[in-house]
């Protein structure tokens, strides 16, 4: 239900009356103790297979305590990400299934839909998953910067970001209610994100089960003002100074990119002695998510916040994970840990689809109600096992030995629509009958690939325990079988006389594999108990493959008909591989009340893996080609300034940019040596200050300012320069790249705690700031690059280009209240 502008400006004055009296209540106590007697809290992590003190570990790692996820409203990784330097997301909003997770710089691809990175590994526990887990009760988020692959089952290029839930405890019952309410400037409705959480003893000290839920309704803020009513019969491009011809061919959806989520967790603990602990788990996500997060201001004139798409675009995806985990203490020599885990994704959407058909200029520009949509259903199984050795002994070595196996099958199906087509191809371009179900373009995919690894580390301590040497080894395997191809089935029926409801798919199966083996090394120093300093070298790599497009048969290749395949060199996926050197600084300083870890880095990237397309039909695939690097430093602190004052600050450089020459890279032009890549911003931070304090009758205050910054973003290789080539011509090609430009976004929040409850008065982008996140497609497809509008295709404006933006000023209120 459409909720009133009072309604909303009741909240607003709710949040700011909770906000604005706190300050007064507070009484000054700065130097109430001795600020000797302070330190900052230490964080302890698992990162390294063993509990240890983060200060203590010779490498890049974050953790964000499961109580900052909730107090900084870091609702997913998408904000998580701000407070990892050296970590970056593309936020597309609820409908994009897979978060584009990029670490120092290490990405090609456009900043667009379409592409997912995989240079990072997601892990809920010791399963890897690909979904954006709900961050609730959980422990904490650690994440792990540089590649991995000699210390987790999964290997990747770029990093680890690790999911600790919170384990059932068979001591005591416990139980959390939250809600969290809220309503934007945009938004036409509130926000609700409710959950509760119990843990709960059944036979105490040795079984235990412990279960979350939570349910989110998101109304969404971004408009669908130009959808047609009819696919086929209205005119998507109407009259628009006249009322009556748009309301008869077009509709408004308000708030369109919303989204329903359902989350549950279960974890059941078994611990019958000191030397076993089982644990069962079970996670379910359903997500609803409606359309895209983004506008067409420069491609079509809309409004802020409001989407110039001709359907609606809803992707319904869910995730299902049952896994099992057996830790067993060795004889004080080792902890054994075994692990099986199954995966099932499920995935239906909906987009639109005209823009790309216009563009190939096959008559489709000529029908003049022109406008077409996809349906696409994707299911995806994955079972992965892992063993893993951990020594406990004491001495001077302590080692880690592993195996992992990884089992990945998708079957996917895409299906295109060009309602009321065929009717008008039978009457103007000689076709013989009607395709009644407007089917136009068919593609089917079956994806089955397996990864096995052998991998582990051995360090060796001496210096009176001061220094430490590790050597880290990984083998690996990889193996794939994809079967897949493309039909057109219009075409089929309405020019060749097919059956009306055949569906001819010619398929093809591609096979591949590769092995390799990866290092690393590092040594640590302490300079004190409280500092250290450490260098690591590190290898990493991306699994190859095969694409999904089958290979060219001769007569495909010499034919001048429409063509959907892959040359011979376009179907194999060679792996790209990374050497990491970095050197880094971890320490407490001012005794114990300002820690800071600091990194430099650089890297070598080779054979990368990019987006691109074959030479007949333009479809996506991915290539090799090219070299770049990646330098940077990485910086975050944590400052008492006294008892009731925190500043925490993070900073990134990322300097990432080609090294060769690199054809066909931005398909199909080429890009130059030099040029910057694309999705990561070259300066990134946050700023946070947090004041505590106790007022009135023994209530916890706990006032919060902070912000974040991100640096401009280029949305291709080489943004706003276009360093790229015709292949054809050997001349400057003009690509519409971009720089997308820099934001700050700050945020307020003011927390009353006493006894069991919790509430938070809040406001998150303060100053209302309009920002751009990502680019779907780029200005090559405006008549003009400043000022738009989209390309004119025989009368109808292509809305290819649009800028994916973030939320706007939202005022909420959070509770918590345990028992």
């Amino acid at each position: 239900m459409r909720q009133t502008p009072y309604r909303k400006r009741t909240l607003a004055r709710a949040v700011s009356i909770a906000t604005l009296p706190a300050v007064g209540l507070a009484a000054p106590s700065l130097f109430a103790q001795e600020i000797d007697s302070l330190r900052v809290e230490e964080v302890i992590v698992t990162a390294s297979r063993r509990s240890e003190s983060i200060q203590d570990i010779p490498i890049n790692i974050s953790a964000v305590s499961g109580d900052k996820i909730a107090s900084q409203r870091l609702y997913g990784v998408t904000e998580i990400a701000n407070y990892v330097p050296g970590l970056t997301v593309i936020d597309r909003g609820p409908r994009d299934e897979h978060p584009d997770i990029l670490v120092r710089g290490l990405n090609t691809t456009a900043t667009g839909p379409g592409f997912v990175s995989d240079t990072v590994a997601s892990y809920f526990g010791d399963i890897p998953v690909t979904v954006d887990i709900k961050p609730v009760d959980l422990e904490r988020v650690e994440v792990l910067i540089g590649p991995q692959g000699t210390l987790y089952g999964q290997g990747t290029m770029g990093g680890a970001i690790r999911y600790i839930p919170k384990l059932a405890d068979a001591t005591e019952f416990y139980g959390e209610a939250r809600g969290n309410f809220s309503s934007n400037e945009e938004s036409g409705g509130y926000l609700y994100d409710v959950g509760v959480t119990i843990n709960l003893p059944i036979i105490e000290n040795v079984l235990a089960v412990r279960g979350s839920l939570d349910q989110l309704d998101d109304p969404g803020f971004v408009d669908y003002n130009y959808v047609v009513r009819e696919g086929g019969v209205s005119n998507p491009e109407p009259d628009f100074s006249n009322p009556e011809d748009v309301n008869a061919n077009l509709k408004r959806v308000k708030d369109a990119n919303g989204e329903e989520s359902l989350a549950g967790r279960l974890n059941l603990r078994f611990t019958p002695n000191d030397w076993l602990d089982a644990n069962l788990w079970y996670l379910y996500q359903d997500t609803e998510a409606e359309g895209r997060q983004l506008d067409h201001r420069l491609s079509f004139g809309t409004d802020k916040y409001e989407s110039g798409l001709r359907y609606e675009e809803p992707n319904d995806y869910r995730t299902e994970l049952w896994s099992l985990d057996v830790k067993i203490d060795i004889m004080d020599i080792a902890e054994a840990t075994v692990i099986y885990g199954k995966t099932d994704f499920h995935e239906e959407g909906q987009r639109d689809q005209t823009d790309l058909l216009l563009d190939f200029e096959y008559g489709y520009e000529f029908f003049p109600s022109f406008s077409s949509y996809t349906r696409e259903e994707n299911d995806e199984e994955t079972d992965t096992v892992e063993i893993r050795l951990v020594s406990t002994h004491g001495g001077p070595f302590s080692w880690v030995v592993g195996y992992f196996y990884n089992e990945f099958d998708q079957d996917a199906v895409s299906e295109e629509y060009t309602p009321g087509f065929d009717q008008f191809a039978v009457d103007e371009f000689g076709g013989v009958q009607l395709r009644p179900d407007a089917l136009e373009y068919i593609e089917l995919t079956d994806y089955y690939q397996e990864e096995e690894a052998f991998y582990g580390e051995l360090s060796y301590r001496f210096l009176d325990d001061r220094m430490e040497v590790t050597v880290g080894y990984r083998d690996y395997t990889f193996d794939v079988d994809s079967t897949g191809g493309f039909g057109l089935p219009l075409f089929d029926t309405v020019f060749l006389g097919e059956p009306q409801d055949a569906i001819n798919v010619d398929l093809g199966t591609n096979k591949g594999s590769n092995n390799g083996d990866l290092w690393k090394f590092n040594v640590a120093f302490d300079l004190d108990p409280d500092n250290m300093i450490y260098a690591t070298y590190s290898e990493g790599y991306r699994n190859g493959g095969v694409n999904a497009v089958p290979e060219c048969t001769p007569e495909q290749i010499e034919s001048t008909d429409q063509q959907l395949c892959a040359q011979a060199d376009e179907v194999f996926i060679d792996p790209d591989t990374i050497k990491n050197y970095e050197l880094g600084y971890k320490g407490l300083l001012l005794d114990g009340r300002l820690s800071t870890t600091v990194a430099v880095y650089f890297i070598d990237w080779q054979d990368l893996q990019v987006s691109t397309t074959t030479d007949l039909g333009g479809l996506p695939i991915i290539g090799n080609g090219s070299e770049a690097e990646s330098k940077g430093l990485e910086f975050q602190g944590s400052y008492l300034i006294g008892e009731n004052w925190e500043v925490d600050v993070t900073y990134a450089y990322t300097n990432a940019e080609l090294t060769e020459y690199a054809p066909g890279l931005v398909g199909p032009f080429d890009a130059e040596e030099g040029a910057r890549l694309p999705g990561s911003p070259e300066h990134q931070g946050t700023f946070n200050l947090t004041y505590t304090d106790i007022v009135g009758d023994g209530i916890e205050m706990k006032l919060n300012y902070g912000f974040i910054y991100t640096g401009d973003v280029y949305n291709i290789v080489g943004g706003d320069d276009d360093p790229l080539i015709d292949p054809e011509t050997g001349l400057a090609a003009d690509y519409g790249g971009e720089s997308i430009p820099s934001y700050d976004i700050h945020h307020l929040s003011a927390s009353f705690s006493r006894d069991a409850w919790m509430v938070q008065a809040y406001v998150d982008n303060l100053f209302d700031d309009y920002y751009v996140t990502g680019i779907r497609g780029t200005r090559r497809f405006l008549q003009d690059e400043k000022a738009g509008p989209g390309n004119d295709i025989n009368g109808f404006t292509l809305r290819s280009y649009a800028q994916y933006i973030g939320a706007p000023r939202t005022f909420g209120l959070r509770m918590t209240y345990s028992f």
